[in-house]
């Protein structure tokens, strides 16, 4: 409609199976329609739909506990070069799965195009909002990390646009909004006709439930109530149009709907199953009156081309629906929410004779179509985006801070943290090195070719005494490393060492990064770190994507690290940049810290002080994850290192505790798959291996590690050392 307006508007969307083109021009070249690979988990025929050849980032997404995030990687990408070769002068985009999300990120690290076109976030449903009334579990991975692209997105849109009151006013209380944040402007009607029914319809037909079968739908209330109500009305029939997602690992969902439905009245329910929108008139034409039962809804289209065809609707008010129907007039709002309310409004309904339907019916197609007018809601765009284009970007040019919205909403505009001095230059990088200079060399050769040299680079030797070690580290030195060796009795820990040696010549540095002789930046690390330092000034910590070797060989891909997330996992990477400031203030590595906890418990601390944590959305480095200490780690001291960066900050974390213990059962299931879990049971099969297994495997074991799979040689490494 836009289009046909005389704007030019381009759409990115999924390249789908049989999409003729990946660009395709429609509406005398006024709508330009784009069209991104996008793997989504579908198999067909045994093989997976869509291009092969990505890149790393993009299989690393899709890899992800929430791989809808690739498109929303790919789109950003294509929008940025739009901007620039398009002069694109707003941008658009659903909340829902976050699709603007790495356009936005990007644009506030200073990665973006120069130009800078306001973002426009236009509600949908939030994942957040559809796992609650789904019934699903919203502390899974999945959910969590659509909730916080999603809060990201939200958070950092220039302006929210929403088609109804309902959801704008949940938006605002949620996050923290002043009223009337949200702008509001209902859906168009499109193309939906009006149908013309008979008499013999209006006194029998259907009543006609459109949409997914799932719990957020109502459906399950809905069954019920019509159950209830069946008996009294043997003359009503329901009709339902829809995919039926309700099963479960234990049922399947036609299964799962039949269980609620009596024996005797089975014949009075029929189930159409999912048909294409062009078919949807044919089944409406046969009903005297729609229903839209739901839970939670925003501006359902469902409701609209109901009306639109002359239904009467039958509705909860838990959605937008209660600002198209008036009670009585153009259909029957339920009293209160559940079963019982429908039930009530179902009864009312059949209880009404067919000639008032008929006349409620004509009025409710009257009323929609006043409500959502095409021309109307057309010129209300265009009048919404031309002052957001004229306003300008705002909220999106910076980062939001990582708190929870509940604690600091997002209407709170108090001054963020910055440094005190604006001309640090300058990126340190520690390497500590503890019987595992193997590596070492690699190591050096990442930094050595880096775009941007570090400012600094010392290796602090943590009282080595295996000899390919020490031989590295003479090495290193010959070849003019700074090398500082801890002294027996030192109890110092070996990073703050090298801190001190650092500041004490240069103590003007930007920030500092920390690595194990295993890490492996990629070119453009430091770079990137201290372009990122100098762009935001509220930013203490500076993680990115990294390819983790040490199990599957998987990308590490997390949002940016932020409370409540971080007091159960660490989201950023070890060897993330650290602001000079930042590590003042939070005094740098506690002794009380085992080295595989000391930098959780470090960027808890710059992030308890204000400091924002950010993810560069990029590849920039590969941890191997060779750390001798952790085959020691027993479950006592995993427990005693969690306590310990919960007791840091009692305050803090007495004010996310309801998070805290909402998200646990999710981190707890997690940690069986990843690190901590996988090095446990290696220590047991250690134990509980025969001496002879285990000379075997040590005999092997310098072939493996020049020559294996990087799994296979890590794993009997681990084993027998």
């Amino acid at each position: 409609m836009l289009a046909q307006s005389g704007e030019t508007v381009h759409i990115i969307g999924q390249l789908w199976e049989g999409a003729e083109e990946k660009v395709e021009e429609k509406c005398h070249g006024r709508l330009i329609i784009h069209r991104v690979h996008f793997e989504d988990w579908k198999l067909s025929s045994g093989r997976i739909l869509g291009s092969t050849n990505k890149s790393k980032e993009e299989k690393g997404l899709l890899e992800s506990n929430f791989y809808p995030q690739c498109f929303s990687w790919q789109s950003g990408l294509l929008a940025e070069r739009l901007v620039d070769q398009e002069g694109i002068d707003i941008i658009e985009a659903q909340e829902y799965e976050a699709p603007l999300y790495f356009f936005q990120f990007r644009r506030a690290l200073g990665l973006g195009p120069k130009r800078h076109p306001p973002c426009i976030v236009h509600l949908h449903s939030p994942t957040e909002f559809i796992a609650q009334y789904n019934d699903w579990n919203i502390s899974s991975p999945a959910v969590q990390t659509a909730k916080r692209l999603e809060d990201y997105s939200i958070a950092t849109a220039d302006a929210l646009l929403c088609p109804s009151r309902y959801l704008a006013h949940q938006v605002e209380a949620y996050y923290g909004l002043a009223e009337n944040t949200v702008w509001i402007i209902p859906c168009p009607m499109g193309d939906n006709p009006m149908l013309e029914r008979n008499k013999d319809t209006w006194e029998h037909g259907t009543i006609c439930y459109v949409g997914r079968l799932e719990m957020r739908k109502g459906v399950i209330e809905w069954i019920d109530a019509a159950v209830a109500v069946a008996r009294e009305y043997p003359t009503a029939y329901f009709e339902f149009v829809g995919a039926n997602v309700l099963g479960n690992a234990w049922m399947e969902g036609e299964e799962f709907v039949e269980s609620r439905i009596p024996d005797d009245l089975r014949m009075r329910f029929y189930f159409h199953g999912q048909k294409k929108r062009s078919a949807i008139p044919q089944v409406l034409v046969g009903a005297r009156m729609a229903v839209v039962p739901s839970r939670w809804e925003n501006f359902p289209n469902t409701c609209i081309e109901a009306m639109c065809s002359g239904l009467p609707v039958i509705a909860s008010r838990d959605g937008g629906m209660a600002e198209m129907i008036k009670d009585g007039q153009t259909g029957w709002l339920a009293s209160k929410t559940g079963c019982e309310g429908l039930a009530d409004a179902l009864g009312r309904a059949l209880g009404t004779p067919s000639a008032k339907i008929a006349e409620m019916g004509r009025n409710a197609s009257l009323d929609i179509r006043r409500m959502c007018d095409n021309k109307k809601i057309v010129e209300s765009h265009l009048d919404f985006r031309s002052q957001i284009v004229n306003q300008g970007a705002k909220r999106s040019l910076y980062l939001p801070l990582n708190l929870p919205w509940a604690k600091r909403p997002l209407s709170d505009e108090s001054e963020r943290r910055t440094p005190k001095k604006n001309s640090e230059k300058g990126l340190a990088i520690v390497i500590t090195c503890a019987n595992n200079g193997r590596f070492l060399d690699e190591c050096l050769r990442s930094i050595e070719r880096q775009t941007r040299r570090p400012a600094s680079v010392v290796i602090v030797d943590d009282k080595s005494t295996e000899e390919l070690t020490l031989k590295a580290l003479n090495k290193a030195q010959q070849e003019g490393w700074r090398i500082i060796q801890k002294r027996k009795g030192d109890l110092l820990p070996a990073k703050n060492t090298g801190i001190e040696a650092i500041l004490s010549s240069e103590p003007n540095l930007l920030g500092f990064a920390f690595l194990n002789t295993e890490d492996r930046l990629q070119l453009g690390f430091v770079a990137a770190c201290e372009s990122v330092l100098q762009h935001c000034p509220e930013v203490g910590i500076v993680s990115c994507w990294t390819h983790y070797l040490w199990s599957d060989g998987r990308i590490w891909i997390r949002p940016c690290p932020s409370f409540p997330y971080q007091w159960l996992s660490n989201d950023a990477v070890p060897f993330s940049a650290i602001r000079t400031d930042a590590l003042r203030e939070a005094g740098y590595f506690r002794s009380v810290m085992s080295r595989e906890y000391d930098d959780w418990d470090l960027f808890n601390a710059v992030m308890a002080a204000g400091w924002v944590a950010v993810t560069i959305p990029e590849i920039l480095g590969e941890h191997w994850f060779i750390d001798d200490s952790m085959l020691q780690t027993s479950l006592h001291i995993y427990g005693k290192m969690r306590r310990e960066l919960l007791e840091r900050f009692p305050d803090l974390v007495a004010r996310d505790a309801k998070d805290i213990i909402l998200l646990s059962v999710c981190d707890t299931t997690r940690l069986l798959r990843e690190k901590h879990f996988k090095i446990w049971l290696q220590c047991a099969i250690k134990r509980m291996l025969p001496y002879s297994a285990l000379w075997v495997l040590k005999k092997v074991k310098n072939k493996m590690l020049r020559n294996g799979p990087a799994w296979m040689s890590n794993f009997i490494f681990r084993v027998t050392s």
